[in-house]
């Protein structure tokens, strides 16, 4: 089997707690259906399949009710756990959605979650009936976008004074509200890192992303959790990369509601601005209000480009 690495850890969590109180018979408070929905929305679920070609192969099971579902798996454990599994097939995932689409159009009573252990079904017309879709929001339909030149300048040039200000206040440290109100009018960078040397792809110290064959988002690691990682300054950057460090860095301009979509997808528990430096981190769950953030129209074509350091 190939594994897929993936965790939804966050997800699993919030489902084990549905499920205790749906097996005692309970309504599940509100706020924990809602922690669900967000969860579930940003989840990336197993599923068995192989690819023939450009079409995607995969079952159904029929459960102890007659119900025809998706089996689907939070984890390569979970997969692993469940002997009905066709040893053909590797664990794929995917958005919820993708799941939902396909129930819709051929078919289908719902899915079910870890069918070897929780066993967690979910009927099409809940998932149908769910809010689900997330992404990016721009303000407006504006077609153009600064130039790769002209993001270069800005990435180089922004401070976020206001911001800096706000998260160096010890006040401000679960103002959640305030900093909403400071993102929106901030210019933030992130950071990707690699083990070759970014200049063979430059001109003039920009890099078109899709030319670089071996690139990550720059993030931070404990023992049991990973924090996607944001700066307020080039110099911010500078002040927290190790000169005995034998990788190589470059920066871009932040589409921020791209970045937090990425960080739920990926299981991450949140954000840290200006990691050891103000440190100011922002919990997942506050992301989950975020995550439909409007973006500036102007930075549309930032995510493509990433400028030496």
């Amino acid at each position: 089997m190939q594994k897929s690495y993936v965790t939804n850890n966050h997800f699993r969590m919030v489902l084990n707690e549905m499920g205790d109180f749906l097996e005692r018979g309970e309504e599940p408070p509100e706020e924990l259906f809602a922690d669900f929905i967000n969860e579930l929305k940003f989840s990336r679920l197993l599923i068995p399949g192989l690819f023939e070609g450009e079409d995607f192969i995969s079952e159904n099971i029929v459960l102890d009710d007659g119900a025809t579902v998706i089996p689907l798996y939070t984890d390569d454990v979970e997969y692993i756990k469940d002997d009905n599994v066709d040893d053909q097939y590797d664990p794929v995932p995917n958005d919820i959605l993708d799941y939902v689409d396909i129930l819709n159009n051929n078919g289908g009573d719902g899915v079910v979650i870890n069918p070897a252990t929780e066993g967690f079904t979910i009927p099409i017309d809940l998932l149908n009936n769910f809010p689900l879709k997330s992404g990016i929001t721009f303000k407006d339909n504006f077609n153009g976008g600064y130039s790769p030149e002209q993001l270069k300048n800005i990435a180089e040039t922004t401070t976020n004074d206001s911001l800096v200000s706000f998260i160096r206040n010890p006040s401000n440290e679960d103002n959640f509200d305030g900093l909403m109100l400071e993102l929106s009018k901030a210019t933030l960078l992130n950071e990707f890192v690699s083990d070759e040397d970014f200049g063979i792809y430059a001109t003039n110290g920009i890099l078109l992303l899709d030319d670089v064959e071996r690139c990550a988002l720059s993030t931070i690691s404990t023992e049991d959790a990973e924090f996607g990682i944001l700066f307020t300054s080039k110099k911010a950057i500078l002040d927290t990369v190790s000169v005995d460090d034998s990788n190589y860095y470059v920066y871009q301009i932040t589409v921020l509601s791209e970045f937090i979509d990425f960080v739920l997808r990926q299981d991450m528990r949140g954000i840290i601005i200006n990691p050891n430096l103000e440190e100011y981190f922002i919990p997942r769950y506050v992301l989950f209000n975020y995550s439909s953030i409007l973006d500036n129209p102007s930075f549309k074509n930032a995510i493509n480009y990433a400028f030496l350091e």
